[in-house]
């Protein structure tokens, strides 16, 4: 079973890899541009696909210009329960970005493998009503199988400005065993990993083809961390909270 999911895990980050090329080059086009403009990431999620911007967020090798929206309420870390029925809850995606203080010239990246609930169809609205630049990662053919279940009648593929599509399967999971009705293992957390890792490694590199200069961490444990990371927390901190 361990090589079945290793396959599986495998053949989607080969699909992601070829298909969603072209959609990576121009989510990070849009990153890159707010960056330019002295923008920042903002990264949002409920439930698991939060994990994006945990990933995303004060990671050795990555990124100094995020802020993940990492919301006790909408996080299963503070209520499984709590969490799935915040995502329905209209206005609640708004009242985050807004306290969040999201700007005209920042990026906005969406996290939702089912694309359909209140939560993240209402981010990219107003993202996209506060002229965010707005990126999504779903899976397209998984939420094409459900109907919205959000007051716009959309799903997050519909509404955003670059959609990313990581690919899963309905259900997430992806191993059957035995009789079990119910598959196991799911594999967004992995998949989305790669999506934004890669998107970091393409901004990385077209903010260097411009000549400028990334803003990226350090591992605190190597010697020219301390001075290096103190520049980004001072450069970032007034607009990242969570720094």
């Amino acid at each position: 079973m361990m090589e079945e999911y290793y396959t599986k895990v495998r053949n989607l980050l080969e699909k992601i890899l070829i298909e969603e090329k072209q959609a990576i080059e121009e989510a990070a086009d849009l990153i890159v541009a707010s960056i330019k403009e002295g923008g920042i990431l903002h990264v949002i999620g409920a439930g698991h696909s939060a994990m994006a911007g945990e990933e995303l967020f004060y990671r050795a090798g990555g990124l100094a210009s995020v802020n993940p929206i990492l919301d006790s309420d909408i996080n299963i870390s503070h209520g499984a329960q709590k969490s799935t029925a915040m995502e329905k809850i209209p206005g609640y995606a708004r009242v985050l970005l807004e306290s969040a203080g999201i700007r005209e010239n920042d990026a906005l990246l969406v996290v939702s493998t089912s694309g359909v609930n209140q939560f993240p169809v209402e981010a990219a609205m107003v993202g996209k009503e506060k002229k965010l630049k707005t990126i999504g990662i779903t899976s397209v053919s998984y939420s094409k199988t459900l109907e919205p279940k959000n007051e716009y009648g959309k799903r997050l593929f519909e509404v955003v400005d670059v959609v990313i599509d990581n690919k899963v399967p309905p259900g997430d999971a992806v191993i059957k065993i035995g009789d079990l009705t119910t598959k196991v293992a799911p594999v967004s957390t992995i998949t989305n990993c790669f999506i934004v890792n890669s998107l970091v490694i393409k901004v990385v590199e077209k903010l260097l083809n411009e000549n400028i200069t990334p803003p990226i961490w350090i591992s605190a444990h190597l010697p020219e961390a301390k001075l290096h990371n103190s520049r980004l927390f001072k450069e970032y901190r007034e607009r990242i909270k969570l720094l």
